[in-house]
This record gives structure tokens, C-alpha cells and sequence, in this order.
């Protein structure tokens, strides 16, 4: 019994002196590079090294880190034995004293409110007092009639101050009443996640001497991304294009990142980077002929690789979560382009909480020469669109992103810029100009059908009509089109296209011309189809 005693007390302080072994190190975060989706993170921290074998806890990191890029590196003379991850669900962030600091403001709220209230009840009781002190009654009918006039006037001037006051006060009240509903929500937020486990990156360090090394810990999280976004602003057609590029950066990794050294990278951790190799694609026969739903006929069947089910559940994992609210700081920002990604350096420190808002960085500023067209398909819309056509386009590093739009100091709209394109020229869509009217109609109020034969032919005469009301010359582009027989039994004729450039595959027609300020221009196009009288087609 003694040694069993004894041997529990032994294995009790060599896990005390073990845990006195483990030193709890804080870290601060110094650099994150932002990208596409994900983020990674780099904490430093200056750490003392006692003589032995040791283990450095570093507290407080993000829940949702990726273990396998984790990276610790530290100078001095001392070996790093391991690196570990473990998940703290008892040392979650200390909500405490902001949980105290909100309920003293809460209550300082409510005192206001209470005291507000005491007013009303006072204004009230003062009003009651006056409307019963001047009732007139048969037993006052002698009184002197000036007095009565004056004590009236007293009560009336008297009454508008007090309604007056209190409208003040209920005004007060119900915004200090919606102040309190943002506390409120702002603890229930606490509440809800103070659940929240955070990581521990344990280090196993020996070393044979006394010694101070700044420790440097990197990894890899997911709930972070940026996003590019973009204003275009056109003074007139005869000036360069002035582009802003910028960023939307969030974050909820679960630490905030507090003046940091911020950069925006294109590239994207959580896309796989090996090179996919092509497997054998084997044909043969299926056990028993399948047949489709639609076909009577068999299906060959093709063997090759699958994505499994797990790479859906991970590619769900680092979909971004919603966004809520907008803040926005200009900052100072340096490119530098590597092999396979671009990155843009921030030179100020930047703050990004773990909200999940947007916050907006100015990457660059740029003036970009650009040819101008409007064009127009009227069959489709009589809408002008003007366009910029922006060549070279790939030196900039644009990625594909929404655009703010703003023509001649006038916001128009918003637009998409779609970068994922083999072209060399980039077009942007500029909106809508009304001062250029185009129509579209019928030369004849009937289209002419004709039966010759075992034959029909019917003829379609359409008259497009361009206005320009605007003070300046403008290049129009105009598309129509003529129908393409799938069918040697239908026959189209073009008759009439006044000059335009015809497609005859895909019987898409193009008019490219200036027009002059104030100037009108009309454009005919006439087909005949011929078809055999015993089908039915439906011509426009």
C-alpha cells in the first residue's frame, strides 16, 4: 500500500515538473500575405531558453490554421527537437473585461433612459395640475375676464413649452434606446462565440546554455481572402481611361491582425500545385448494354479518375463566409511580380479585425490610353453602349472583378472586367449614351410572300435609322444579322445590306462608320428565304 502511495505521489510532481517545463510564450503577428483565398500569417516573438530540453507554447493563435504549414524558425545554438498543433478549448480569448466594459456602458444607458423618463413623468404631472387649476365652473363665472384671458394664455404658452419638452425627451429616449439594442447584439456576438477554441503551436527546444532567440512562426489560414474591385472614370472620348485598382481584403481566422505588414498576393494555397497527369483511358464493353433515356442506343463506357467526395467537403471548407460592412483606408502600395503570382506590398501598417467586413485598399492608380466605339444591336435593344478598347492589356496584372463605372464625372453603373481571356484587347462596357437614337422597323408594313411552285418565299425589309444628338463626332459599330440555313432545302437571299460586312457563317453583319455631330444615318437590310410550301418556318 506504502509503495503504491508513493509511486503515485512521484508520478504527481513529475507531472508538475513537466508542466513547469512547458514556457507559454505570446506572439504577435507582424506580417500577412493576403491571397485569392487564404492567408498566411507570421508571428514573431523574442523567447528565453533555459538550459535542457524544453517545450515554447505559443498561445492565442487561429483555430483554423492549416497544421501542415507550419513553419518555426529561430538563430542561436540550440536544436528544435519538434513542432506540434494542438487545439486549447480552455484558453480561449479573454472576453471578460470587454463583456464589463459593455455592461457598464449599458448601464450608464439605462440610467440616462431612467432619468429621461423621471422628466416626463414630471412634465406630465405639471400639465395634469394646470388643466385642473383653470377648469371654469358655475361657482367662478364672476371672475374678472382680463385675469381669466391672462391665466389662459399662461396655461396655453405654458402647455406648448411642456409638449415641446417632452418631445425632446422621447427623442432622447429612443436614441438611447438604440444604442442599448447595439450593446446588446454586441454581447449576444461575446456569447456566441466565446466557445471558440484557439491553437497552440508547441516547440520542443534543447539547448546547453542560457540564451535569448527571436522566434519566427508561419502558417497558413483559410477564412481570408481579397478580392479585386475596380472604379473606371472616362472624362470624354478623347481622354485616357483613369483606373483605380483595389482590394477588398477580410478575414475571420479568429486573431485579429493589428498593424500589420499587409500584402496582396494573386496567388491561391488552396489550389493544387502538382502538374495532373493523364491516366490510361481504357475503352471496353460493359458487362450488359446500357441504354440511355432519350436514345435507343448503347453506351460506351469511359474509365478514368473520380474527385472524391473529401475534396468537395475541404473545397466547401474554404469557401469564404458572407460579408457585412465596408471601411476604407488609401495606403501606399509596392508591386513586385514572381514567377507564378504577383504581389502587392503595402508600405503602411494596416488593421483587419476578425469581423468578416470588407475593408478597401487602394492597390494602384493608373491612366490607360484606349480606343472608344459605341455600338449598338438593335434587333436585340436600341441601347448606344460605348466601349474602351484597352490594348496590351496583360502588363497591369488585372484579375477579373466588379467595376464602379463613372462617365464625364457622372457614376452610370457597374460593370465586370473578365481578365480570363486569351485576347490582347481588353473591352470594357461604358453604358448607355441617349444622345445617340437608334430605331428599328419594317420597310413594309407587310412582309411579301410569294408560292412559286413547289416553293415559298418569303421576304423580310428592315430599315435601321441612327440619330447623333450629341455636340461631337462619335464611331459607331452596328450588328444584325441574316438567318443560316442548317437545311439544303432552305434557301436565304441577301438582297440588300448597304455596305455592311457579312459573315456567311454565322450570318452576323457589322456597319462600322463615324458619324458627324447632329448627322443621321439609315441603313437597309433585305433577305428572302425560300423553303418548300409544305414546311413550316418561322421567319423574323
Amino acid at each position: 500500500m506504502f509503495r503504491k502511495l508513493l509511486m503515485a505521489v512521484s508520478l504527481f510532481f513529475i507531472t508538475i515538473a513537466a508542466q513547469a517545463d512547458d514556457q507559454k510564450i505570446e506572439s504577435k503577428v507582424q506580417k500577412v500575405v493576403v491571397f485569392l483565398n487564404g492567408a498566411q500569417v507570421t508571428r514573431t516573438a523574442m523567447v528565453h531558453i533555459s538550459p535542457g530540453n524544453s517545450t515554447l507554447v505559443f498561445e492565442n493563435i487561429s483555430p483554423g490554421i492549416d497544421v501542415q504549414s507550419m513553419q518555426v524558425h529561430a538563430n542561436g545554438e540550440f536544436t528544435i527537437l519538434s513542432v506540434k498543433h494542438e487545439l486549447n478549448y480552455f484558453n480561449a480569448p479573454g472576453k471578460q473585461k470587454q463583456i464589463e466594459d459593455l455592461l457598464t456602458q449599458q448601464k450608464a444607458l439605462r440610467d440616462q433612459t431612467d432619468l429621461k423618463n423621471g422628466y416626463l413623468a414630471i412634465y406630465e404631472e405639471e400639465a395634469n395640475t394646470l388643466r385642473k387649476n383653470l377648469t371654469l365652473s358655475p361657482q367662478n363665472v364672476n371672475l374678472d375676464v382680463i385675469k381669466v384671458k391672462q391665466a389662459l394664455d399662461f396655461q396655453t404658452d405654458r402647455l406648448a413649452e411642456i409638449r415641446k419638452k417632452e418631445r425632446a425627451i422621447n427623442n432622447e429616449v429612443a436614441a438611447l434606446n438604440t444604442e442599448l439594442q447595439k450593446y446588446n447584439r454586441q454581447l449576444e456576438e461575446i456569447n456566441r462565440n466565446s466557445g471558440i477554441a484557439t491553437s497552440n503551436i508547441l516547440v520542443t527546444v534543447s539547448s546547453n546554455l542560457n540564451l535569448q532567440s527571436e522566434f519566427s512562426l508561419s502558417y497558413v489560414v483559410r477564412n481570408a481572402k481579397w478580392t479585386p474591385v475596380y472604379d473606371i472614370r472616362v472624362k470624354n472620348i478623347n481622354s485616357p481611361i483613369a483606373v483605380s485598382y483595389k482590394a477588398n481584403v477580410t478575414q475571420q481566422s479568429g486573431e485579429d491582425w493589428k498593424n500589420v505588414k499587409l500584402t496582396l498576393s494573386t496567388g491561391n494555397p488552396t489550389v493544387n500545385a502538382v502538374k495532373q497527369e493523364l491516366d490510361p483511358y481504357y475503352l471496353n464493353f460493359a458487362s450488359g448494354p446500357v441504354f440511355s433515356n432519350s436514345l435507343n442506343e448503347v453506351v460506351v463506357v469511359g474509365y478514368g479518375t473520380k474527385k472524391s467526395d473529401e475534396d468537395d467537403q475541404t473545397a466547401d471548407k474554404a469557401m469564404p463566409r458572407q460579408l457585412a460592412g465596408v471601411s476604407t483606408i488609401p495606403l501606399s502600395v509596392s508591386q513586385k511580380e514572381n514567377q507564378t503570382s504577383v504581389d502587392f506590398n503595402i508600405d503602411n501598417p494596416y488593421s483587419i479585425p476578425t469581423n468578416g467586413k470588407e475593408y478597401l485598399v487602394e492597390i494602384k492608380s493608373l491612366e490607360i490610353n484606349a480606343t472608344y466605339q459605341y455600338a449598338v444591336v438593335p434587333k436585340m435593344s436600341t441601347d448606344v453602349f460605348l466601349t474602351a478598347k484597352v490594348t496590351d492589356w496583360n502588363k497591369y496584372n488585372f484579375l477579373s472583378g466588379q467595376a464602379n463605372l463613372y462617365f464625364e464625372s457622372t457614376y452610370i453603373g457597374k460593370s465586370f472586367i473578365n481578365t480570363n481571356s486569351t485576347a490582347d484587347t481588353l473591352s470594357l462596357s461604358l453604358g448607355v449614351d441617349k444622345n445617340i437614337v437608334v430605331t428599328r422597323k419594317p420597310l413594309n408594313e407587310f412582309t411579301e410572300r410569294q408560292g412559286l411552285g413547289s416553293n415559298k418565299k418569303e421576304t423580310r425589309d428592315w430599315r435601321i435609322e441612327i440619330k447623333n444628338r450629341k455636340s461631337q463626332g462619335v464611331n459607331l459599330l452596328v450588328e444584325d444579322q441574316v438567318p443560316v440555313s442548317q437545311n439544303a432545302q432552305i434557301t436565304v437571299d441577301t438582297q440588300e445590306l448597304s455596305g455592311g460586312q457579312l459573315d456567311k457563317t454565322t450570318g452576323k453583319i457589322q456597319w462600322s462608320f463615324a458619324l458627324k455631330p447632329q448627322s443621321d444615318k439609315k441603313i437597309e437590310l433585305k433577305y428572302q428565304v425560300k423553303y418548300p410550301k409544305n414546311q413550316f418556318l418561322v421567319i423574323l
